[in-house]
């Protein structure tokens, strides 16, 4: 009977140890890091809907309020990230100084990754800081729009672009003795 019994003790241990070795399995110091930062996101976020307010500033009803809608978006992350924040704090309070310096690095990474990330967006944005300024459509300054390498310049006129061709000639003279008849827009919408 002590021989069942010491089997059933070992059998019992092993089954219970496995959800445990799995819970652990799941987290990683780099998953605590990337855990952290979105919660630090999540409670920037909120602290801004509050306008960045100390408890002390704030009324009895905006202060739980404010608690409330931290630890929602606490909860939001843990989900994101398929942990329960009972795992994630039997984690983080097992870690050793090793993995607690593997967090900090991850931080570090994750934090120049963002930066980077900024960084060749608003480089996006901006484009390359060069401004081509065009001169104009003329023969004495001509615009290529295709050419081929090593080939000579070639510019095609069109004559229907010719301002002067087969427009109506307009005499431009004295005009100071005809009186013009200045209309306001007041007066046009009258007449509608």
């Amino acid at each position: 009977m002590t021989t069942r019994l010491s089997l059933m003790l070992a059998a019992s241990s092993l089954l219970l140890a496995t959800p445990a070795l799995a819970e652990e399995e799941g987290l990683t110091p780099e998953k605590v890091a990337a855990i952290q930062r979105d919660e630090a996101a999540a409670q920037a976020k909120v602290n801004e809907d509050y306008g960045n307010r100390k408890p002390s500033e704030m009324s009895n009803a905006e202060r739980g309020q404010a608690i409330r809608d931290q630890q929602k978006e606490s909860a939001k992350v843990m989900e994101k990230h398929g942990v329960s924040a009972k795992e994630f704090a039997t984690f983080t309070a097992r870690m050793t100084p090793e993995d607690n310096q593997r967090v900090a690095n991850e931080a570090k990474r994750l934090d120049d990754k963002a930066k980077a990330e900024k960084e060749a967006e608003a480089k996006k944005r901006k484009g390359d800081g060069e401004v081509h300024i065009q001169q104009g459509f003329s023969d004495a300054d001509p615009v290529e729009l295709e050419s081929a390498d090593g080939a000579e310049p070639s510019v095609d006129v069109d004559g229907s672009l010719d301002s002067t061709a087969g427009a109506p000639a307009v005499e431009i003279g004295d005009t100071a003795g005809t009186p013009t008849k200045s209309i306001s827009r007041k007066s046009s919408k009258r007449r509608r």
